[in-house]
C-alpha cells in the first residue's frame, strides 16, 4: 500500500516477477482463455492504467474497468492513435490542470499526486504510452484481437 502523497511507480510491467499483489490491468495478446497472469501479457497498475482509461471509453462503448474483453485490431488503431495525440499533450503540457478531461484520475488523490512531480510525470508517462503502443503494434502482428481484463 502506497503512504499517502507517494507516487505510484509509472511503469508498463512485463514480468510476472515484479507483480504484488492483484490489483492490475492485464493486456493478453489473442482472446483470453480462462487464464489470468500469462508470461506474455503486460501488465498496468490500476492507478496508472487509469491515466489512460478515458481513451478506451471513447474508443470502445462496453469498456468496463472490471471486465474482460477482446478488442479487434481496428479500435486498437484508434487506441494506439489516440495514445500518441495523448502523449504529445503530456510532453507539451506544463501543468496538471491541462491534462483534465485527457487523463484519468481515478483515485481521490491521484491528481495531487501526479502534480506533486508533474514534468517527470507527465513525461514518464508518455514513454509508457509509447512502449505500451509499440508492444500492442507487434502483437497485432500476430493476432486478431488483444484482450483486456479489467480488476
Amino acid at each position: 500500500m502506497l503512504e499517502e502523497n507517494t507516487m505510484e511507480r509509472i511503469s508498463l510491467i512485463r514480468s510476472l516477477s515484479e507483480l504484488d499483489g492483484t490489483c492490475y490491468f492485464e493486456i493478453l495478446p489473442g482472446k483470453y482463455e480462462g487464464n489470468c497472469w500469462n508470461q506474455n501479457s503486460v501488465f498496468i497498475t490500476e492507478e496508472i492504467f487509469g491515466y489512460f482509461e478515458p481513451v478506451f471509453e471513447r474508443h470502445e462503448p462496453d469498456f468496463d474497468h472490471y471486465a474482460f474483453m477482446a478488442i479487434g485490431k481496428d479500435v486498437w488503431t484508434l487506441i494506439i492513435s489516440d495514445f500518441s495525440n495523448l502523449m504529445q499533450v503530456l510532453e507539451q503540457s506544463q501543468d496538471v490542470q491541462e491534462l483534465e478531461g485527457k487523463v484519468g484520475f481515478v483515485f481521490r488523490d491521484s491528481m495531487c499526486r501526479f502534480a506533486s512531480d508533474f514534468r517527470s510525470n507527465a513525461m514518464t508517462l508518455a514513454g509508457v504510452l509509447r512502449e505500451l503502443s509499440e508492444w500492442l503494434e507487434e502483437q497485432l502482428k500476430n493476432h486478431d484481437c488483444i484482450s483486456v481484463l479489467g480488476i
